[in-house]
C-alpha cells in the first residue's frame, strides 16, 4: 500500500512539474548585426524597446559595443517572445546619447522594421520599427547611416 501511495504521489509531482515547465515562458537571445560604420570612434549603441516605449527616449535595455570592421554584434539574453522595436546608433562621443544638429541626428541611426530616416518619412515610433521576437535565438540585421 505505501509503494502504491509513493508511486502515485511521484506522478503526482512529475506531471506538476511537467505542466508548469510547459507553461513557463519561453525566453531566448536576440542578436542584433549592426553594419554601415563610417569609423571606428566611440561605440555602437543599441537601444531595446517594448510597445508603448517612445523610440526617441532611452531604450528599455542598452547595449554597447566597440566597433570592428564597420560593423557590431550586440546581444539581448533572457528576451521573452514578443514584439520589439531596436535603435542603433554610432555614439561618436561616448555620451550614450544620440546627438542631435540644426538638420536632426548628428550622429548615424539604424532602425528594425526597414524603417529609413529621410526628410520624407518622419519621426521614427514603434509601430513603424516593430519586430516579433521568436526565441530561442533570432538576428536583427541593421544599416546604420
Amino acid at each position: 500500500m505505501r509503494k502504491a501511495f509513493a508511486l502515485l504521489l511521484l506522478l503526482a509531482c512529475g506531471s506538476a512539474t511537467l505542466s508548469a515547465a510547459a507553461q513557463a515562458p519561453e525566453s531566448g537571445e536576440l542578436v542584433v548585426h549592426a553594419t554601415g560604420f563610417a569609423n571606428a570612434r566611440g561605440h555602437a549603441v543599441a537601444k531595446l524597446f517594448v510597445a508603448g516605449d517612445n523610440v526617441l527616449e532611452a531604450g528599455r535595455w542598452q547595449r554597447l559595443a566597440p566597433i570592428e570592421a564597420g560593423a557590431v554584434t550586440l546581444r539581448f539574453s533572457d528576451l521573452l517572445a514578443g514584439s520589439y522595436a531596436v535603435v542603433v546608433f554610432h555614439d561618436l562621443n561616448d555620451n550614450l546619447a544620440i546627438d542631435h544638429g540644426l538638420f536632426g541626428p548628428s550622429e548615424p541611426l539604424g532602425f528594425s522594421g526597414g524603417f529609413a530616416l529621410s526628410w520624407l518619412s518622419g519621426r521614427p515610433d514603434f509601430a513603424r520599427l516593430q519586430f516579433d521576437f521568436k526565441p530561442p535565438v533570432q538576428t536583427l540585421t541593421v544599416r546604420v547611416k
